[in-house]
């Protein structure tokens, strides 16, 4: 991806299945993690879809080396076709390059399509997060997890409770995760 794609969301980011960021959460995704951000385009060069993420060596959390996808999204008029599979796919590798124990994401409880997409990749249901979502009302988001080729006994699933959380505040933070 490049830095020119960035003025190429919009049709994207106003898709109603797609979280919406700040620009310098794409600024500094881009600047410090350029191979986990990949834009998909036509043959004439017209963004029709990206990912984004992070790769976490984990000394803040006592985890494990791991990736996050940030955001993902496809045109509406390109979905169904493996674009978000090729796209997840791609960011799954690069992190097995890094020898990353695994690959998790958040999304909202109601994007059934997107739940089902994750589950044919692998990803496993790790626990759901109240009121993740801001609105009205808030929205629960589901917290997913993919073990990756170095985690061959699926240490990284172990902890996995299903159970509704409530994740503590962090006004410190300056991440949209």
């Amino acid at each position: 991806m490049h830095l020119e794609d960035l003025f190429k969301f919009n049709a994207l980011v106003f898709d109603p299945l797609t979280e919406v960021y700040r620009l310098g959460f794409f600024l500094r995704h881009l600047a410090q993690w350029p191979e986990l951000a990949v834009a998909a385009t036509t043959p004439d060069d017209h963004l029709i879809g990206f990912i984004f993420g992070k790769c976490l060596d984990g000394s803040r959390d006592d985890t494990q080396l791991h990736g996050h996808v940030c955001a993902l999204t496809v045109s509406s008029y390109y979905r169904r076709l493996g674009i978000a599979s090729l796209l997840m796919n791609y960011f799954a590798w690069i992190l097995d390059l890094r020898s990353a124990w695994y690959v998790d994401l958040y999304l909202r409880c109601s994007n059934a399509s997107a739940y089902n997409l994750y589950c044919s990749l692998g990803y496993e249901l790790r626990r759901i997060l109240l009121e993740y979502y801001p609105g009205d009302p808030e929205e629960d988001a589901y917290d997913m997890r993919k073990p990756l080729k170095i985690d061959v006994q699926k240490l990284s699933l172990a902890l996995a409770s299903r159970q509704p959380v409530r994740l503590p505040l962090d006004d410190d933070s300056e991440d949209d995760y």
